[in-house]
């Protein structure tokens, strides 16, 4: 599992944009804070697979990034 701190941004027209400061790759939105947060279990699920199939080393991430 992998603790990562994630930003929601409330946009004017309604739902959010997720992203996550130390995985620039993560971004992803939904229309509502519930829909948001499983769209961001997803993206994060395929940025791990990116991550691996181009043989990147994964950001760690500490508490202090938290």
């Amino acid at each position: 599992m992998v603790n990562a701190p994630l930003h929601f941004e409330l946009q004017p027209d309604g739902g959010y944009v997720v992203t996550c400061p130390v995985i620039p790759e993560l971004i992803t939105e939904g229309d509502t804070r519930e829909e948001a947060e499983r769209n961001a279990s997803d993206a994060l699920d395929a940025v791990i697979e990116l991550y691996s199939d181009m043989g990147w080393d994964f950001p760690v991430i500490t508490k202090a990034r938290l």
